[in-house]
């Protein structure tokens, strides 16, 4: 079957100091604008309840260059897509805010919290120069090759931690390999000693990439809360602190890319738990006696298991595991979790233990790892739930 796949392709560029200056004058314009009509917006709903559209403001961004002509310093097209971001910020809150969930109202930009500009029709492939409307020739590394039959559709202009990068997001047209006959099937359980325990033995620990940077950035942080606010020092600090988050997420995106590609590498058909993993981070709810006074509510130990979570990027791995298996032909398939940890993969037995307990125990004499268990346990359901679809 013949689709159409996006996929987005990021370069390493590097603006001379005026392009850099540039940049970061259309930053500030672009959060400026953005603050300016999500406050127009608010005060509409507001006063009387009417609700201000994004072709409304987008009309009237030529009356708004006369009013500020230094907005002229930023592409037209960039700008409507600043206009886009708290129209579709309004949209999800509305939409979040019907189904019962925690809506999350859209904040207003402070400053330095504007990193990014997005051409939305920017067609031109990349190259060693790329050439930027308002900014100029860029030179880019093109470290990797992008197909002849993808499509450009758009350019985004980031900052992270320092560095500059230019992404573009194509369109490419895509066979998808026919499933072969799926061979070695195994079960992985996701866990917190183990980033995954398979049903074939293997394991993979968990890496801890934020805890093992906890002290350093625990030490950055409590100079940033006793510096000066806008100083020179206060951004000086807060540039030290977005790197060290940086150097975090790129090790951590690392991990999960080569741990995916090497249980694909072994398995045809992979089975996991379809775990809520927005559920599972969620804090406690408050507790509350007769007389309405506060009772522990294990707050405290449950943001650490929240952090752990976070900082393991389950869902992360998932979304990686599933895109990855289709480009290759293979497959994966979610199982209920449920019981996958009580029940004995030998007998069908449910042994209840708690989490602290990590070793398998049953009266059938069958003893193994906990997560060995649970990862047994998964694979058979997946195999079950396969033969009961065919």
């Amino acid at each position: 079957m013949d689709f159409v796949i996006r996929r987005s392709y990021k370069y390493r560029i590097y603006p001379t100091k005026a392009q850099i200056s540039n940049v970061e004058n259309q930053f500030s314009m672009c959060r400026h604008l953005y603050n300016r009509s999500l406050a127009e917006r608010t005060d509409a709903y507001e006063k009387d309840g009417t609700a201000i559209s994004y072709h409304q403001q987008q009309n009237s961004l030529p009356d708004l260059k006369k009013e500020g002509p230094w907005y002229k310093g930023v592409y037209s097209q960039v700008l409507q897509d600043v206009l886009r971001r708290p129209d579709k910020g309004y949209q999800a809150f509305f939409r979040r805010a019907g189904t019962g969930e925690n809506p999350g109202f859209p904040k207003f930009r402070k400053r330095g919290q504007w990193n990014s500009i997005t051409y939305p029709q920017y067609r031109k492939r990349p190259d060693s120069v790329i050439t930027v409307p308002k900014i100029g020739k860029v030179r880019l590394v093109y470290h990797r090759e992008l197909p002849e039959d993808a499509t450009v559709k758009t350019l985004t202009i980031t900052r992270e931690a320092g560095k500059w990068f230019a992404c573009f997001p194509a369109e490419l047209p895509f066979v998808a390999e026919p499933e072969q006959g799926l061979p070695d099937p195994i079960g992985i359980d996701l866990g917190l000693i183990d980033f995954f325990y398979a049903s074939d033995g293997s394991h993979v620990p968990v890496p801890k990439l934020l805890r093992k940077k906890e002290k350093q950035l625990g030490r950055l942080q409590r100079r940033l809360a006793k510096s000066e606010k806008r100083s020179e020092k206060y951004y000086k600090i807060l540039k030290a602190v977005r790197k060290c988050h940086y150097r975090i997420k790129c090790r951590r995106s690392d991990f999960l890319h080569k741990t995916a590609n090497g249980l694909l590498k072994k398995s045809g058909l992979i089975f996991y738990e379809d775990l809520r993993i927005s559920d599972m981070v969620r804090r406690p709810k408050p507790k509350q006696d007769e007389d309405g006074k506060y009772l522990p509510n294990n707050a405290s130990a449950k943001a650490g298991l929240n952090k752990s979570i976070a900082d393991a990027g389950w869902g992360r791995f998932l979304e990686i595991l599933k895109y990855k298996s289709r480009h290759l032909g293979k497959r994966t398939l979610a199982v209920p979790p449920q019981y996958t940890s009580q029940t004995c993969s030998a007998c069908g037995e449910i042994v209840k233990k708690s989490l602290s307990v990590r070793t398998h125990r049953c009266a059938c004499g069958f003893v193994a790892n906990r997560d060995l268990n649970a990862a047994l346990n998964i694979l058979r359901i997946g195999m079950d739930t396969l033969q009961a679809r065919t």
